[in-house]
């Protein structure tokens, strides 16, 4: 409860420093402040209570993924002051809703009634809506924003629908109060149909297949650290939400979609692996990319249905510093060519190893390649996936795996090549290679003490 008391706080407090001309304050402040929430935000360990008439329910689900985006949120804004070092007129304005957003994602990991949910996702979304949007005079910004925008207002028609359907059923908002009707309750069309619209909207939010037409192009137009925080803290925050919604609440109605949920995952991991070979653009490279992990987040969630959500937020934890990491080089270059094809990371290993390095450290966890937290986060959601009885899904995203080597190894082909010509990499700000380095080192930390984590949520 604290935590969504300081974030939004923090965030009114960016726009009294833009009033008071403390822009030079802003944001180190709002690094400082996120890492201490994220210490704070340990006290409410084994706490499972809930606030304000059950609207909100700590625990230990909602405080490791409440940690885990205050984290990721202090990583892409830690960048911020360098990304937008010729806008520092308006940087109060994109730092003061990045931390709002994060205000809406924690409301998302730790809801205790729908209506908090909903409220979670809107601000989350609308705020994630501006940022893609930002800059003014970009067309494939402006695009990104309304694409984006129309998207996620279908999306949230769904779920409205879904909300308002389920309230029908159940005459309640409250999930204490809903599962309590639910394990009574056979499944009736009306039921199943809310269930069903509420799964297709978090599915839009998730970018599942066939659902994530929206992303290659949100993810390319926007800018570069908008898409880092929106494929990080926005992903991470709608799977914990989906975790919580269908372990809490829709457990008992949940068999019932299983076939198709299984029928989505296979779709997502095909199709976001195979469309990732034939793109040149790396941001479109990691938008598909981002597309296949989500198929891998979802099997996660239904796998770990009967046990506990550790391999999820280990998974999340993983593909997030990953992400990051690869979007901090992604940032540079870009500023520095004003390009986002391979071509223009070629000769980045021999004029910026530092940053060649970190990234393939990062790449390599993505491909599932040993050590790293992610090639540990994949085994077990395999090895959850086969438990639980989904042997032909593990095979099939095993497959999906090796296919995503090819395009990992195309940006770390490009990167070892030769310069075209030596000086064409601009000094790199010194934010970037930290935070590039921290997330590297975290991803070999998970990795070599995974069990450790993934208990976390026993």
């Amino acid at each position: 409860m604290g935590t969504i008391i300081i974030t939004t706080v923090l965030g009114l407090l960016g726009l009294v420093f833009e009033v008071l001309r403390l822009r030079k304050v802003i944001v180190p402040f709002t690094v400082l402040t996120l890492l201490g929430v994220v210490g704070f935000n340990l006290q409410y360990w084994n706490l499972n209570a809930p606030f304000f008439n059950n609207m909100l329910y700590i625990d230990n689900h909602a405080v490791v993924f409440s940690g885990l985006l205050a984290l990721l949120t202090a990583l892409v804004i830690a960048m911020s002051g360098s990304f937008y070092k010729n806008d520092q007129e308006r940087i109060s304005d994109y730092v003061t809703l990045m931390v709002f957003a994060l205000s809406g994602a924690i409301m998302m990991v730790s809801f205790g009634n729908l209506a908090t949910l909903f409220l979670g996702i809107e601000i989350l979304s609308v705020s994630s809506y501006i940022l893609a949007g930002s800059k003014r005079k970009d067309l494939l910004s402006n695009e990104a924003g309304l694409k984006y925008f129309l998207m996620g207002a279908f999306s949230t028609g769904f779920l409205l629908m879904g909300i308002a359907l389920i309230y029908g059923i159940t005459g309640s908002f409250d999930l204490q109060d809903i599962t309590g009707v639910l394990m009574y309750k056979q499944p009736s069309p009306l039921l199943m149909t809310g269930i069903g619209m509420f799964v297709v909207a978090m599915f839009f939010k998730a970018s599942i297949a066939p659902f994530h037409f929206w992303a290659p192009d949100v993810y390319t137009g926007a800018p570069s650290l908008v898409t880092s925080f929106m494929s990080t803290v926005g992903k991470v925050a709608v799977f914990a939400a989906m975790y919580r919604l269908f372990v809490y609440t829709f457990g008992m109605q949940m068999a019932s979609l299983e076939q198709l949920i299984m029928l989505f995952i296979i779709l997502t991991l095909i199709i976001g692996n195979f469309s990732g070979l034939w793109q040149s653009n790396l941001k479109r490279i990691m938008a598909y990319s981002g597309v296949s992990h989500a198929g891998f987040m979802l099997l996660a969630v239904l796998a770990t249905l009967q046990t506990n959500a550790g391999v999820l937020w280990y998974y999340a934890t993983a593909y997030s510093l990953a992400g990051i990491a690869v979007f901090s080089v992604i940032t540079y270059v870009s500023q520095t060519k004003n390009d986002e094809t391979l071509e223009a990371f070629k000769g980045l290993a021999h004029e910026k190893p530092a940053l060649a390095v970190g990234m393939i450290l990062a790449l390599l966890s993505m491909a599932g390649i040993p050590p790293f937290a992610g090639f540990f986060a994949k085994y077990m959601v395999f090895l959850e996936a086969m438990q639980t009885g989904y042997l032909y899904i593990a095979i099939v995203a095993v497959l999906a795996s090796i296919v995503s080597v090819y395009y990992y190894f195309k940006v770390l082909w490009a990167m070892i090549q030769k310069p075209v010509a030596e000086g064409q990499f601009a000094d790199v700000p010194v934010v970037y290679t930290i935070v590039l380095w921290l997330c590297a080192l975290a991803l070999l930390g998970l990795g070599i003490m995974p069990s450790f984590f993934i208990n976390l949520l026993q």
